[in-house]
């Protein structure tokens, strides 16, 4: 259990873990695979939803629930579930962190993802989409939309998807969305955004008019925006 705390672990074993009540209802509902669920004895509801979905039910005491959390006031339970299969869909539009590496963006941006029906990718030096900090910021987001990585950005193409790079400055309106189609919006990192290259390659660099005088925005946010815009289509 104590492996899965780090990426190296996670990717080895297949598996992650996911901590409190909350996030167990979730993943048992959107039908992730639930190998074992630890929690503290009196924990009747938790044990209820071990012997729901045929998890393992670990009773353990609250020194050996804080040795298996992530966090610095664990709740009840700590779960271990399987990683789902990271294939990326053929169709329908993608929202990329590239090279997002704080996992509270990562995460929020995965629910920006299945708020407005769209899949994510993870990029070049995102934060683990599986780990406990990205699932927690993503709050259920991961069984809302189907979640893959990326290594360079013609990944993202699928079936006649166009790539649309997110800039900070000298893009196009985000009018220019308008019946552009299927598509890949990629979001850079706050502080340094999306690597030349990666702008290079995209069909459609836009940015997000910020009269205020504001230098930037946070990258979750950013990619809010600009997904609201792409699933509202033209108006």
């Amino acid at each position: 259990m104590a492996r899965l705390h780090r990426r190296r672990g996670r990717l080895a074993a297949g598996h992650t873990i996911l901590e409190g009540p909350k996030a167990l209802e979730e993943a048992v509902g959107g039908g992730a695979a639930v190998e074992a669920v630890f929690g503290l004895p009196d924990d009747d509801g938790s044990r209820r939803a071990a012997g729901a979905c045929g998890a393992e039910w670990v009773p353990v005491t609250a020194q050996v629930l804080a040795r298996l959390s992530t966090t610095d006031t664990p709740q009840s339970p700590v779960a271990v579930i399987v990683i789902p299969d990271e294939g990326l869909p053929e169709t329908g539009h993608l929202l990329a962190a590239w090279g997002v590496g704080d996992p509270g963006n990562a995460g929020t941006l995965l629910r920006t993802a299945a708020a407005f029906g769209m899949g994510f990718a993870a990029g070049p030096g995102t934060a683990d989409p599986w780990s406990p900090k990205v699932l927690r910021a993503a709050a259920g987001g991961h069984w809302r939309a189907p979640v893959g990585r990326a290594a360079v950005p013609a990944d993202l193409r699928g079936a006649g998807r166009a790539l649309v790079a997110t800039v900070v400055s000298g893009g196009e309106p985000l009018s220019a969305l308008a019946g552009i189609g299927p598509a890949a919006v990629l979001v850079g990192d706050e502080a340094v955004g999306l690597e030349s290259g990666v702008v290079a390659a995209a069909d459609l660099a836009v940015t997000i008019p910020m009269p205020g005088g504001t230098e930037s925005l946070n990258a979750a946010v950013a990619g809010a925006i600009v997904a609201y815009e792409l699933a509202a289509g033209p108006r």
